[in-house]
């Protein structure tokens, strides 16, 4: 029977069987053995050091109990006693370090029952049968060739199947030239079918290997948590569970000028695009799909740093309804606050940055003077969400949000990047100012390649989240208009809808479909909505326990959303005080989706 079938099959039966087995009860017990995670570095191995970061912040965003043992003063002994951890993580090269005696400890360990994760590579002849793999030569461990791209064949966690990386973003996977042996399920190949991750049966445990320092990008945290839960038998994981779309520069000052592709396609102008086009179609893929946005609202364009201050770009854009002539601006922003959340994206569309603004003070002005118009406007409640343009800001900034527009509690600035002008921020408190929160995009763009698809998963195998984020003139941000190429937002000229759905909409639309159909239990909400989800997240504290056909957790919090990833010997699952969002299979795992009742859950496998 064909795998796919197969999992169609048993996530149906698996959905029924759990579905009716559901119950609540006061139940009470005590977790008498937390369970733990080994993560096993050195910090004398500096290139590993951010892949040893990446895991501990994939622990904390997964709220996973973890001991650290730092090899940089091995000296032949690791821990009295691996039974106190159901998986260890390799985050080295240095591996190769461990005595003869360690190394058969570890194998007993996975032999009975144990995971292992090597989410850096790293070899040691003595750990080979365990790997799967040898060198070919000692003296040139380095792949010279074929190390490049990356093509997954199997879902690690859903839709990552036939996901394919090129060379040109990935170019070097620094690979250790192995020769395999033994039946392993290859996660993951170079461009040219050279094996890159790959996991396999030891005994009764499992091991993940992953011939690459890839994991070093913060971007892919979620394949530590993923490589983790593949080689559990038993898995807990909080999530978030939401998702953010934001636009960005929308509603804005917007001309009434013609742009070559919206022109070709509509006979309109950039302004009346804004009203007649994308405007209702956003309205309408929310309608359609279960969508809310956070629009980042942008009152001018122009360069002024000093007062006085102005409105007169934002006037500027004019349509005709019915003859009369509107502000579509004005218009689109008061209409879109009803159902959704209108962003600050600044004054103007400099960043607050004190050597563009030259001091804090004028900033300070430009903030209360947008305060001002905001409310004049008629644009609702002052808004609680500030999203930097250009995706930059830097401290002094940060302080005169603080100090003259106490309404803004979020920074939405970017998960990657530069954290000197505030980017490479965590979910979490600023760390200039901790009366600011943050919620960073990850992902961006109506075009969602499979570079791009691969940091969405990763976020969502992190925290149960996807943060995104799109602007009204992507599509205009072609090659021919754009220097900078990477500026550049539509690379193959796409239209915005198409003749044949080839449009920027369309293709948008699709993928949230597929989105969709697999995590249907993602909450779309706002920013604000977002802030309030990601403190109770923070807060929240959970300990659980696993013995042969049961899992007991205990949380602080009820109403605590769970993922639940079990070995694929277990068939079915019976729940004490939580019910079923959703379940499903990957290649590795069986899991459920859970949302619980009370303080204290059981599962019982069957």
């Amino acid at each position: 029977m064909p795998r796919s079938l197969f999992n169609m099959i048993f996530m149906v039966c698996f959905f029924l069987f759990a579905s009716c087995k559901t119950q609540k009860e006061k139940i009470d017990f005590s977790i008498e053995k937390p369970e733990k995670v080994l993560l096993i570095y050195d910090s004398s191995d500096m290139y590993s050091s951010e892949c040893v970061e990446n895991a501990r912040w994939a622990f904390k965003y997964a709220k996973v109990n973890y001991d650290e043992l730092d090899l940089l003063d091995y000296q032949g002994k690791l821990v009295q006693d691996f039974q106190n951890y159901y998986a260890i993580v390799f985050a080295t090269e240095f591996i190769k370090k461990l005595s003869k005696d360690d190394c058969q400890r570890i194998k007993n360990f996975v032999a009975n029952g144990g995971g292992l994760a090597v989410i850096y590579r790293g070899y040691n002849e003595n750990l080979s049968e365990l790997f799967g793999v040898k060198l070919r030569d000692a003296r040139n461990l380095f792949l010279k060739r074929g190390n490049s791209g990356l093509v997954f064949n199997a879902n690690l966690m859903p839709m990552l199947k036939n996901t394919a990386i090129p060379d040109s973003i990935l170019r070097d996977l620094s690979m250790f030239d192995f020769i395999h042996f033994g039946s392993k399920s290859i996660i993951a190949t170079s461009s040219d079918k050279i094996p890159v991750v790959w996991q396999l049966r030891y005994g009764l445990g499992k091991v993940i290997y992953w011939n690459t320092s890839i994991l070093v990008n913060k971007l892919l945290r979620g394949f530590i948590t993923r490589s983790i839960i593949s080689v559990s038998d038993k898995f807990v994981q909080p999530i978030s569970n939401l998702a953010v779309i934001f636009i960005d520069d929308f509603p804005t000052a917007v001309p009434n000028v013609k742009k070559k592709l919206i022109w070709d396609e509509f006979n309109m102008t950039m302004a009346e695009y804004h009203f007649f086009i994308f405007y209702p179609d956003m309205v309408k893929l929310a309608d359609e799909i279960g969508l809310k946005y956070t629009a980042g609202l942008t009152f001018n364009y122009g360069a002024d740093i000093k007062p006085p201050f102005h409105l007169t770009e934002w006037r500027v854009g004019k349509v005709k309804v019915f003859d009369k002539e509107v502000e579509v601006s004005k218009s689109i922003a008061r209409q879109f606050k009803s159902k959704n959340e209108l962003a600050f994206h600044g004054y103007n569309h400099i960043s607050l940055l004190v050597d563009e603004w030259k001091d804090i003070e004028n900033m300070k002005s430009a903030l209360r003077f947008a305060q001002k118009k905001w409310e004049e406007e008629g644009l609702g409640k002052l808004p609680i969400t500030y999203i930097p343009p250009t995706n930059w800001i830097d401290s002094i900034g940060v302080q005169a949000i603080v100090q003259s527009f106490p309404s803004i509690k979020v920074i939405a600035g970017l998960y990657s990047g530069f954290f000197d002008v505030g980017q490479s921020r965590e979910f979490g408190p600023e760390p200039w100012n901790r009366k600011l929160y943050c919620i960073p995009r990850v992902s961006a763009g109506f075009l969602i390649d499979d570079y791009t698809k691969l940091l969405i998963l990763s976020e969502v195998a992190m925290l149960g989240v996807w943060t995104h984020f799109i602007h009204p003139d992507d599509v205009i941000y072609t090659p021919d208009e754009v220097e900078n190429p990477e500026l550049v937002r539509n690379w193959f000229y796409l239209p915005w809808r198409g003749k044949n759905g080839e449009g920027l909409y369309f293709k948008f639309k699709e993928w949230l479909k597929d989105f969709k159909k697999n995590y249907p239990y993602i909450r779309f909400m706002t920013c604000a909505e977002a802030y309030e989800e990601m403190q109770k997240f923070d807060n929240l504290m959970i300990e659980y326990e696993f013995f042969e056909d049961e899992i007991r957790i205990k949380t602080n919090q009820k109403e605590v959303f769970l993922v639940a990833d079990i070995d694929a010997k277990y068939k079915g699952v019976e729940l004490t005080n939580a019910v079923i969002v959703h379940s499903g299979v990957t290649d590795f795992t069986n899991f459920v989706v859970l949302k619980t009742l009370d303080n204290s859950v059981i599962l019982k496998l069957r």
